[in-house]
């Protein structure tokens, strides 16, 4: 089983992935936790990661695709449940054509739902260093325009699971798993 896990910061995306990731024995692809990690070290895409992170704007896509693809070929043989990626449509398209050369596919799109007040006070409390007011803006922004398109696709591709993230951690990932 391969699930993606959308929504915007904030939203819960890396505590319900963790759950499912243990729940259904899947291979849990943290997007944020890896940029980050990138960013912190003296990596040749350290600036790049940094760069994009404090000013709110998206990590290059080749450098997201070349990581992504890096961590499925290492797990190829199980399924994933992708926290935090894709993030565009050329993402997704990417990631359903790296799964098929391994002869997967993706089952299911959850996004799960929370208002733009709600995002931004879950971030004024986890107090990281690239969460500005400014940052937060942006990246709200660059989800509504590049990340929505890809709930779009999953919807038209019939494997949308919409998720109210503004409830308790225990009740939201119930729902989810009864759904799945």
């Amino acid at each position: 089983m391969n699930i993606i896990l959308l929504g915007p910061q904030g939203s819960g995306k890396g505590t319900q992935a963790a759950l499912l990731a243990e729940r259904f024995g899947l291979q849990h692809f943290e997007a944020g936790k890896i940029l980050r990690s990138i960013a912190d070290s003296d990596n040749q895409h350290a600036s790049a990661v940094k760069a994009a992170a404090n000013s709110g704007n998206l990590v290059p896509d080749e450098l997201v695709r070349l990581i992504a693809w890096n961590f499925v070929n290492k797990h190829r043989n199980g399924g994933f449940v992708f926290d935090g990626y894709p993030r565009s449509a050329a993402q997704y398209e990417h990631l359903q054509d790296m799964l098929m050369k391994f002869g997967q596919k993706i089952d299911r799109v959850i996004d799960l739902e929370i208002s733009q007040a709600e995002t931004i006070k879950r971030l004024a409390k986890r107090g990281r260093e690239d969460d500005t007011p400014e940052a937060i803006k942006k990246r709200l922004e660059l989800f509504r325009l590049q990340t929505e398109p890809v709930i779009e696709k999953a919807r038209q591709d019939g494997i949308l699971l919409e998720i109210d993230g503004e409830r308790p951690i225990d009740v939201i990932h119930r729902d989810m798993v009864s759904k799945l």
